[in-house]
């Protein structure tokens, strides 16, 4: 892999999970500085992760690359039109004078090129030192990884399809491999969750080899190797899980998942190639 030939510093917040996969993993394998909103610093560029205070934007005005990833306002983001997230899009962008951005979602990106300065569109990479899943002989356990408040619209549903089947639902298992299909479901349908949420579940579910049952998001429609199964409505939940009972069929998955999956090193050599670039 590539190295840095520049002085780069991650930081932001720094309190959320998002933080953790684009600032610390991220940041390290490239072999940046990470650190939780430090504003001094002789560095030549200096990615912002998720929200960036004013503090940190003005202190680095010049040499912000920002990296939205989950930035837009949440809860009450979640049910904004298109018109509203992209208002608030360009405000923000307006106030932080990136000289860079840096998108979770080909959709993202999209959305951010009338702005004049480079933007890459970067995925995210599958959770380090992910257990591999044995693929079991029945479907026994579904999960979810994540907070409850967001699949409550679902719960009903999941909960049904679970005692028809004889499944257990599992809420953040230890272990992704732990379970038999894992669900990325989400109740919020507005513009934000629909395009600019990141392929994180699918991502982990690719790099554990997990048979995956989710919604037709931006962020997981274009990292899709078409083995994984789709579901916006109870019903098609239900064909969903039916269409991978067999044996067979769910360890089909887990190699074609595995064969496709997004190392960590993979995204680091794409920011650098990026960075490079600036």
């Amino acid at each position: 892999m590539a190295t840095l030939s520049m002085n780069v510093l991650v930081t932001g917040r720094g309190t959320s999970g998002s933080f953790q996969i684009r600032g610390v993993q991220l940041g390290a394998a490239i072999g940046a500085d990470v650190e939780r909103m430090r504003i001094k610093g002789a560095y030549d560029i200096i990615i912002g992760v998720k929200r960036v205070p004013d503090a940190l934007a003005q202190a680095w005005r010049g040499r912000l690359v920002w990296d939205i990833v989950d930035a837009f306002p949440q809860p009450h983001g979640n049910h904004w039109s298109e018109a509203e997230c992209k208002t608030w899009l360009s405000k923000e962008v307006r106030r932080l004078s990136p000289i860079a951005i840096i998108a979770a979602t080909r959709k993202m990106a999209e959305d951010c090129a009338l702005f004049g300065v480079p933007v890459l569109w970067l995925p995210h990479h599958y959770r380090p030192g992910i257990k591999i899943n044995p693929i079991r002989e029945r479907i026994e356990v579904i999960g979810y990884e994540g907070g409850l408040a967001y699949i409550e619209r679902w719960r009903s549903s999941i909960d049904r399809e679970c005692n028809r089947i004889g499944a257990r639902f599992v809420v953040n298992p230890q272990n992704l491999a732990d379970l038999d299909v894992v669900l990325a479901l989400r109740g919020e349908t507005g513009y934000a969750p629909r395009n600019w949420k990141s392929n994180v579940k699918l991502s982990n579910a690719h790099g554990s080899g997990t048979p995956w049952i989710g919604g037709r998001e931006a962020g997981y429609l274009e990292m899709a190797t078409g083995s994984e199964q789709w579901a916006d409505t109870p019903q098609e939940l239900r064909d969903s899980i039916d269409s991978i009972a067999e044996h067979s069929k769910r360890q089909e998955i887990g190699r074609r998942f595995l064969e496709s999956r997004i190392s960590l090193e993979q995204v680091a050599e794409k920011l650098l190639g990026f960075l490079h670039g600036l």
